[in-house]
């Protein structure tokens, strides 16, 4: 049997100010709860979401590998894509995520996914990348900070 694993995503709506900007922040405000809602229906009962900052959320996860967490956040992505939001039409997010290694810190997870996140808007926006296959890939470098917390 194998154990699962723990992942942490970060899904940033791809140009979420211009729908600000065209259509209000109501119009904004409504986009992120029917975004907040798709996730829901996209994610399992008991996967962590969390919405982070303006335009961000983030996801926490149990599964098996990095195919599988591939798999839940490709299912949003897609559903986001093909959803009809009111009065504004199609939009997509960019996903980056990262398993949570031991000793992680906090910062650490997040700015992992976070820089699988510019990467891929940076490179076309609408896509999901996983940080580890970046690294390997040459894209990113790896310059992980694990450690553990001292408090004082």
């Amino acid at each position: 049997m194998q154990l699962s694993r723990n992942w942490l995503g970060v899904i940033d709506i791809d140009h979420f100010k211009r729908v600000n900007d065209s259509y209000g922040h109501l119009i904004g405000d409504e986009v992120l709860l029917l975004m907040s809602r798709l996730m829901r229906s996209s994610f399992r009962f008991d996967d962590r979401l969390y919405r982070f900052g303006g335009e961000e959320f983030v996801v926490l996860m149990r599964c098996a590998d990095g195919d599988a967490a591939a798999l839940a956040f490709e299912r949003l992505r897609h559903n986001v894509e093909r959803h009809l939001f009111p009065q504004v039409g199609h939009i997509t997010v960019s996903i980056g995520f990262t398993e949570l290694k031991a000793g992680d810190t906090p910062n650490g997870a997040f700015e992992r996914a976070d820089k699988a996140v510019y990467f891929a808007k940076g490179n076309g926006r609408n896509q999901l990348h996983h940080h580890a296959d970046l690294v390997a890939a040459g894209h990113l470098a790896d310059d992980a900070k694990i450690g553990d917390v001292e408090l004082f």
